[in-house]
């Protein structure tokens, strides 16, 4: 549709830094900030009353070019993360692990002990490289770039010494048969099998992920109870925590003949009714409000035909654009679901990389020339550290000399120059 440019008036649509770059350069997409104080009222007092939301809309050309969902609710950016067997730490009489000498001491225990008690110690932990490597945030840490300790240096995690402390930590795992060898395979259905066979003690995901595991566990005559675990030491390195602007949201093209007609037809989700009716639907139908406190009526949370979120979007579309209510998302939730999210929400994101820096043409060809190449050579050496196929102390120079001729440095630069321009908004 873009490229035809035979578009609508109105565009939803992923709108990244990169897309939006892209399509207002070409002419194609409207830059609604001078509309905005005029026609779109409410949304622009929202962006001058919040600093971050300002940044994250503002692009680099100093435009605004989608009218966005926004998340600034801490609960709706926080939503995975890992879940441990609470029933075993009980049994084992164990507490809940706070540091990674006591996770490792705890995963060590599971197996010891036989905590499934099928007198086989297979006990293990499983789950996505991209999920099960979010441990790499308890040593202040990740498998991507991130903010060093000033909040402003960009540094690549996988080259710095706390990455190698968290290498050491899962070749341990490995080496005592804790981390299952198919980490390495990125397969659902071998990992949800695992946890159906009771073996499972930590695993990283959502909320909906964890009940449905224990769910199915039921069906199959288990009990099985996974308590969210909090982070360890207390920091969250994924950006999407740090994200307020969803990078969904509604372009206006510029074929559009009444700009102004949209923005105000939009700008009344920024309304307390509009953002009512956007997150709870109808007053009676969908929702009513007992002693002050709204709640969704059996139309949408016993609904005899669809689950509850398709009920209620017959009603609501609180991901379209405006401010998602997370106490409307928590009434979808159960009071387990809750619990995980209240968990996982108690965190530091201020290591994590701003979601919303955007490169230049040049910066971009940089990094399509070279991250994907990184990432491949990266994440080779990561598993031969974690298998002990290479030594994390005799073959590091090697490793670090790799990263360096697959062009970290270019990438750090790129990442740090969009970075810089960003925190000058």
């Amino acid at each position: 549709m873009m490229s035809s440019g035979d578009t609508t008036d109105g565009i939803y649509y992923a709108w990244n830094p990169t897309r939006t770059a892209k399509y207002s350069a070409a002419g194609l997409i409207v830059d609604i900030a001078p509309y905005l104080e005029e026609y779109a009222p409410n949304l622009w007092a929202l962006i001058q009353s919040d600093e971050t939301i300002r940044k994250q809309l503002y692009s680099a050309d100093g435009g605004i070019y989608f009218v966005p969902w926004i998340t600034s609710d801490r609960r709706l950016v926080y939503g995975e993360g890992f879940g441990i067997r609470q029933d075993w730490l009980d049994k084992l009489g164990l507490a809940m692990p706070t540091t990674t000498d006591e996770l490792l001491e705890v995963l060590r225990q599971f197996r010891a002990q036989d905590a499934n008690g099928n007198g086989e110690n297979d006990e293990i932990i499983t789950g996505y490289q991209s999920q099960l490597n979010k441990l790499a945030y308890a040593f202040k840490t990740a498998d991507d770039y991130h903010y060093a300790e000033d909040g402003k240096t960009v540094v690549y995690g996988p080259m710095t010494d706390n990455y190698k402390e968290f290498l050491t930590f899962m070749n341990t795992l490995y080496a005592e048969g804790i981390l299952d060898p198919d980490y390495f395979t990125n397969d659902s259905d071998i990992y949800m099998k695992k946890c159906q066979e009771d073996r499972v003690g930590l695993y990283c995901d959502n909320p909906g992920v964890f009940g449905t595991i224990m769910k199915d566990g039921e069906a199959n005559g288990l009990s099985m109870d996974y308590a969210p675990m909090p982070w360890i030491g207390g920091y969250n390195l994924s950006s999407a925590t740090r994200r307020y602007v969803q990078p969904y949201g509604v372009a206006i093209s510029s074929s559009c003949e009444d700009v102004a007609g949209i923005l105000t037809y939009l700008d009344y989700f920024f309304t307390e009714e509009g953002n009512t009716l956007l997150n709870w639907g109808i007053e009676g139908e969908s929702y009513e409000i007992v002693d002050g406190v709204y709640q969704y009526t059996d139309v949408v949370t016993n609904n005899d035909t669809y689950e509850a979120t398709t009920a209620l979007s017959m009603y609501a579309h609180p991901t379209f654009v405006g401010v998602q209510s997370a106490d409307a998302q928590f009434e979808l939730y159960t009071e387990a679901q809750q619990a995980f999210i209240n968990t996982w929400c108690n965190a530091d994101s201020s290591l994590a990389i701003e979601p919303f820096i955007a490169f230049t043409t040049e910066e971009s060809d940089i990094d399509t020339q070279k991250a994907t190449d990184l990432s491949t050579i990266q994440t080779s050496w990561r598993d031969k550290f974690i298998t002990g196929d290479a030594s994390i102390e005799n073959d590091w120079e090697t490793y670090l000399n790799d990263l360096a001729a697959y062009g970290v440095n270019d990438l750090l630069a790129i990442r740090q120059a969009a970075s810089d321009r960003y925190q000058a908004k």
